[in-house]
């Protein structure tokens, strides 16, 4: 949040914000299907923690930088770009250890949990960020940051796992990639989930950085009210989580997915329609809400119905709509630009509601009985 905002502060642009989303997601889609790859290589601890190590360095970078007075846009589009390079294997590698983890008939509760982790950071890291950015520099924000990259990997080097199971001697590197791809082309839910992820990477993932937008020229509520609308979505994903977790298997997987796509949108939507900053928090609450089912539901069937010798690079390919959001900060900054934030970020959201409608009712409707009618 620090950092997007002080990008804001130095450029005044909206279309700034999105070529830094650019820099940021873009490795992710070049090198998220390689990454599934190289985690079942290598062991998925160490590279966990070697990536806080790796992380930390541009950080205290960022922070002479700024320290020193010279700190500018572009330095700011080489640090998201490098530091997204070397976290392009983190999200594979920390999501394929949860299988090897905990039995079968917890899995569900495993998946919610990680999610709930990553959303808990969410609700309390901006709301602590837009404080601390009204007490302290951004440069200070950044030190802190960096710090607890340091201690992170401290903690995970102390975590004691079970024996990993020994790797499969690797094959050709496009064998491996052609595999997984061929899997995912046969399974409908699955190709379905991934279809709708990458769409809404493109047309609504990206909406949060555009928040200093809003906070600062259509809701006028400042870097603290910033802090409380980068909150709202998350403290949504923890309460969807909650839903989630004691739902059990009453629920259709294609059903929900298709449900969770849909509302995302509608409710971005909503909230660019709003001018009450409370309103447009809660709004943003059922963004999140919507967002965190499908990836939760999405990751749940990966997990069930994906053969363990597959998990890696599906899980790698379904990850690329991270990657995507590299297109969809362009194409969210192109239209905030051109019709404003509101209008722009409204219109790609009834873009990305089409569009996965489409996807869901194609690919999973129910297919005629060809011997019948013949």
């Amino acid at each position: 949040m620090v950092f997007y905002w002080l990008a804001y502060e130095i450029t005044g642009s909206a279309m700034a914000l999105g070529i830094l989303g650019v820099c940021e997601a873009g490795p992710r889609l070049v090198l998220s299907a390689i990454g599934g790859a190289i985690v079942d290589r290598y062991s998925r601890m160490r590279l966990l923690i070697l990536i806080q190590y790796l992380t930390a360095l541009p950080v205290f970078v960022l922070i002479a930088l700024y320290a020193s007075g010279i700190l500018v846009f572009w330095h700011m589009l080489v640090f998201n770009l490098f530091t997204s390079v070397i976290r392009s294997v983190n999200p594979s590698a920390s999501q394929s250890l949860i299988r090897e983890l905990v039995p079968t008939n917890v899995l569900l509760s495993a998946v919610a949990l990680f999610s709930m982790e990553f959303n808990l950071a969410r609700v309390v890291g901006p709301s602590v960020g837009g404080a601390l950015l009204v007490w302290l520099s951004p440069g200070n924000c950044f030190l802190i940051y960096a710090v607890t990259l340091l201690i992170s990997g401290v903690v995970m080097m102390r975590i004691k796992l079970p024996q990993e199971a020994a790797p499969k001697k690797p094959e050709a590197l496009l064998t491996e990639l052609k595999e997984g791809f061929s899997y995912i082309q046969k399974a409908p839910v699955i190709l379905s989930s991934i279809a709708a992820a990458y769409i809404l990477s493109i047309f609504v993932g990206t909406y949060n950085r555009f928040l200093p937008v809003f906070a600062k020229e259509i809701l006028d509520v400042g870097p603290q009210g910033l802090g409380i609308l980068m909150a709202a979505p998350g403290a949504g994903a923890i309460v969807s989580l909650f839903f989630l977790g004691n739902s059990g298997e009453n629920w259709r997987r294609d059903l929900m997915l298709w449900m969770s796509s849909v509302a995302t949108p509608i409710f971005l939507i909503l909230f660019c329609l709003s001018r009450s900053f409370w309103l447009s928090t809660v709004l943003l609450a059922f963004v999140g809400a919507g967002q965190i089912a499908f990836r939760t539901v999405s990751r749940l069937i990966i997990q069930i119905e994906v053969p363990h010798e597959l998990l890696g690079r599906v899980i790698s390919v379904f990850l690329m709509d991270q990657g995507m959001r590299s297109v969809g900060s362009l194409v969210m900054g192109a239209f905030a630009t051109f019709f404003g934030a509101d209008v722009g970020l409204a219109f790609t959201s009834v873009v990305s509601l089409s569009l996965t409608s489409a996807v869901f009712y194609y690919l999973l409707r129910p297919k005629p009985n060809t011997a019948a009618s013949v």
